[in-house]
């Protein structure tokens, strides 16, 4: 029987975050709270430097199909 695996990578890429505050201070409290908009967000296409993370089984209860009958 086959099993399904999940496969964790970690990567990196790169994002522009246009963030705007009165200090450099600021911005950067402002992108650790997260509190920008999601289209102020420009993400690049492309990710680098993959690296594998972790391997787990993917865990499913069987299906009792005679059960609250």
């Amino acid at each position: 029987m086959t099993k399904t695996f999940i496969v964790e990578e970690k990567f990196v890429g790169y994002a522009d975050i246009t963030i705007e505050a009165e200090t450099e201070e600021e911005a950067i409290q402002i992108y650790k709270d997260g509190n920008y908009k999601d289209c102020n967000y420009d993400l690049d296409e492309y990710f680098y430097e993959y690296e594998f993370n972790s391997i787990r089984e993917e865990e499913t209860e069987p299906v009792n199909y005679y059960q609250g009958a």
